[in-house]
């Protein structure tokens, strides 16, 4: 549902900001009608909450899909880390690893099975800061 309110809110042009720790939707005249904006009120809480992930995701380098259904962060050469929510709530994360010139993976590794998105989130940012400080080979 929430997906599907900010797929018409895109479509539509319709903004949700906070202003003076109020939300506000700013839309152009004749675009929001009584029943989007009584939905929009009732998943407020789950839209915000959406669109903070999305941000958390943006700012740690993720490519964010269709709203945050997806999320993708490439970490090397043939190396992307993945995030999916699933239609039943949940969230499965995992990485995998490709042969330059190879359409399919070499290695999968998952990272969080029907998880929560915080629990995936944290989970595969934990890899992510791993990979980040992992000392450097020496070559030679």
């Amino acid at each position: 549902m929430i997906n599907q309110l900010l797929n018409t809110m895109y479509h539509l042009n319709i903004q949700i900001k906070e202003v003076e720790n109020k939300t506000k939707l700013v839309y152009e005249p004749g675009v929001l009608d009584e029943q989007l904006k009584e939905q929009i009120k009732e998943h407020k809480k789950e839209i915000m909450q959406r669109l903070q992930e999305n941000e958390v995701a943006k700012s740690m380098g993720f490519l964010i899909y269709h709203h945050g259904l997806f999320y993708e962060y490439r970490y090397g050469l043939g190396a992307f880390l993945y995030i999916e929510r699933l239609s039943n709530g949940f969230v499965n994360a995992w990485r995998e690893n490709y042969l330059s010139g190879q359409d399919k993976p070499f290695k999968i590794k998952v990272i969080a099975k029907d998880a929560s998105f915080q629990k995936a989130f944290k989970d595969s940012n934990s890899f992510i800061n791993w990979i980040k400080n992992k000392p450097k080979r020496k070559v030679g």
